[in-house]
């Protein structure tokens, strides 16, 4: 039977999960003799990465230890292990080292695991987190990346065991995974619900407008993508608001500060200081999905929960039909990370 690997694509955004606690680094000891490394240089689709390789007796396998902050990569390795099995070992998690560093920077991620599944091998970041109450599996539908969030006091064999026992759902979550559609000339995205053409317009000044139903992007192609992006921002800042806003003055509240990030696991916040938050993604998403999004977060302003009361306020403040949208992004919600 054929093997194939599922690697994670490189995401986008910082703080996708949530924080986690930072696992103490074993002592180290010395490197047996010959064997006297202490960094190893690898390089994968042109990109280099330089891998420090520390020995600990406390460990019977190899781990690789990321700090994307820190921009480090660490093989931690037991003391007699020798270098080529430790260049085999990082090799078959480079891709997986070059995601976590590019689109990790918030997470606390200090392993990757390989799951076996149907000639399949699945590489999975292994996280331990202190606020997570039981373990559970992420995929970013924006990239690919598969996470396993482990609370701080579960036995890592446990977490594993969880894992391989969803390593089906996991195939099947990266195989329903829609192709990304990168900002770029020729592309087709939905503004609001509506699909529009990007057109690079190199000989024309300005940013980006909008024009006969097409996105402009004057400049050089390697600036569209940008360019686009911002112009998304500007669109979506400009509809959601005052949409906030008024809403918040129909039950007698005050909207703080609104902020756009490109978060993958809410669509919105709200702060009991009257900061609200959406992601960017709904500049995607049709008008009247935009719009239960930001009731739904002006009213928490009101009740800080989801009780029956809740519901009952963001019913009023909608002024489509909640269910319907609710459905809606059930069920195309995760086609919006595709673009981008």
């Amino acid at each position: 039977m054929s093997r194939s690997r599922v690697d994670p694509a490189v995401p986008l955004q910082a703080d996708l999960f949530g924080n986690a606690v930072a696992v103490p680094s074993p002592p180290t000891v010395a490197p047996p003799p010959g064997d006297v490394p202490t960094h190893l240089v690898l390089f994968e689709a042109g990109q280099r990465l330089e891998l420090l390789i520390e020995r600990s007796a406390r460990i019977k396998r190899s781990v690789m230890r990321v700090d994307a902050k820190a921009r480090t990569v660490v093989i931690v390795a037991p003391p007699r292990e020798p270098m080529a099995s430790i260049e085999r070992f990082a090799r078959a998690r480079i891709g997986w080292a070059l995601a976590a560093l590019q689109g990790l920077a918030g997470s606390r991620v200090t392993d990757a695991v390989d799951i076996e599944h149907a000639g399949q091998t699945l590489t999975i970041a292994y996280e331990l987190s202190a606020r997570a109450r039981r373990v559970a599996l992420r995929v970013d539908a924006r990239t690919g990346h598969v996470k396993l969030v482990v609370p701080s006091r579960m036995s890592r064999q446990r977490a594993l065991e969880f894992a391989r026992q969803n390593a089906g759902w996991i195939a099947a979550r990266l195989k329903r995974r829609l192709a990304p559609v990168p900002l770029v000339d020729g592309a087709t995205i939905p503004v609001f619900g509506q699909p529009h053409r990007i057109r690079h317009r190199p000989d024309a000044r300005g940013s980006a407008w909008l024009q006969d139903g097409e996105i402009h992007v004057a400049g050089a192609a390697p600036h569209v993508a940008r360019r686009v992006g911002d112009w998304l921002s500007a669109q979506l800042r400009a509809r959601i608001v005052p949409l906030a806003r008024e809403k918040a003055a129909r039950i007698d509240r005050r909207v703080a500060i609104v902020s756009l990030r490109d978060t993958a696991t809410q669509w919105g916040s709200c702060a009991q200081s009257g900061r609200l938050c959406f992601s960017l993604r709904l500049a995607f998403a049709p008008p009247a999905v935009v719009d239960y999004v930001v009731a739904h977060e002006v009213a928490h302003l009101v009740h800080h929960n989801h009780g029956v009361r809740f519901w009952a306020l963001a019913r009023k403040l909608t002024d489509g039909d909640m269910a319907a949208c609710k459905a809606w992004l059930r069920r195309h919600g995760p086609s919006l990370m595709r673009y981008g």
